[in-house]
């Protein structure tokens, strides 16, 4: 792990949102930019035009989201509690703004505005991805118990991946407040705050739980496969032609499914590992389409992943047949053999 580790908040208007976490522990820099979009070379005015053109319905494609460059790490005595630290800042992050409100943060409205989650794709995104998506799940789980199983609010909509072409904002946006200090913010939370580390998370019994958290987060298409036992398009999918080392993770809870050392080609369209991780998956009898066949799904959180067959190479003999768009990857050369 290093110890300096790199994260982009999208929490809407990055003006208040670079006073607020400037000030938290750990925190050695942060810088205003864009991140997340097509453009690769954005300025204020790009995103905003490429906004107004999106909603007027006379553009496509993917819109930067504002964001803060945060450089973090923890005090040198305190070290060997990395995570636990690093999860303090993540708790500042849900707190600081409102991630149920999709493409606004109050009268801030577009994607440019959305809640966003961005790390870099080094070695460490092996850890650092499952602790950002159970950082997600435990705060949507807070929300949830809020109002005792009937919530109040909206899922988190607060996307999670690696960043995209960020570029820092122009000089008069970096610290705006500090500058302006009676200047406009436009933050807001919802009162709900991350529970302390380490998280607990219902399990997958509560499916309406993780359906609620899944339709917020998840494409229309990874969500019907997930619960609605869809199957993606054969050679179609996500990571079917990954091949660097790595992880691949439940997309909800961060749960560890597979690992790169296990994937093989099997030329069926679909990513195929001859193992699972231990007491990763749970199977199920499938009687579906006149068949007879052996489901798989995360025990984690009860989504369908796809099927294991007993066609798959040594030293298992088995073939977990498993759409790509219900899986998150992270590269990391230490991912093989690692706790």
């Amino acid at each position: 792990m290093a110890q300096e580790i790199t994260l982009y908040f999208g929490m809407g208007c990055f003006w208040g949102a670079q006073q607020r976490l400037r000030v938290l522990p750990g925190v050695v820099a942060t810088e205003v930019g864009y991140a997340g979009g097509d453009d690769p070379n954005p300025t204020y005015e790009r995103v905003l035009a490429f906004e107004r053109a999106l909603r007027a319905g006379v553009a496509s494609g993917r819109n930067h989201a504002e964001v803060v460059k945060v450089v973090w790490e923890p005090p040198r005595s305190e070290a060997d509690q990395l995570v636990p630290l690093l999860a303090q800042l993540l708790a500042a992050f849900w707190a600081g703004h409102d991630p149920t409100q999709r493409d606004r943060q109050g009268n801030d409205i577009g994607s440019n505005y959305r809640s966003a989650l961005y790390y870099e794709a080094n070695d460490d995104a092996v850890w650092l991805l499952p602790l950002l998506l159970a950082s997600r799940a435990a705060y949507a789980w807070a929300l949830w118990q809020a109002a005792g199983g009937a919530p109040r609010f909206s899922a988190p909509t607060t996307e999670i991946a690696p960043v995209r072409h960020y570029t820092p904002a122009e000089s008069y946006h970096q610290d705006y407040l500090i500058k302006h200090p009676d200047g406009y913010c436009g933050l807001g939370g919802t009162g709900v705050h991350l529970p302390p580390y380490p998280w607990t998370l219902p399990g997958a019994e509560l499916r309406a739980f993780w359906a609620w958290l899944g339709q917020a987060v998840l494409s229309p298409e990874a969500f019907a496969i997930a619960f609605e036992h869809g199957t993606e398009r054969p050679f179609t999918g996500c990571h079917l032609h990954e091949k660097r080392p790595g992880r691949f993770f439940d997309p909800l809870s961060g749960a560890l499914l597979f690992r790169s050392a296990t994937k093989f080609e099997s030329g069926s369209g679909w990513p195929s590992f001859f193992a699972a991780e231990p007491d990763a998956v749970t199977e199920h009898e499938d009687r579906s389409y006149g068949m007879v066949r052996t489901e798989v799904r995360s025990r984690a959180t009860g989504i369908h992943l796809g099927h294991v067959f007993p066609d798959g190479p040594p030293p298992t003999g088995l073939r977990y047949c498993i759409n790509g768009n219900v899986l998150a990857f992270a590269p990391g050369a230490e991912a093989e053999g690692a706790a």
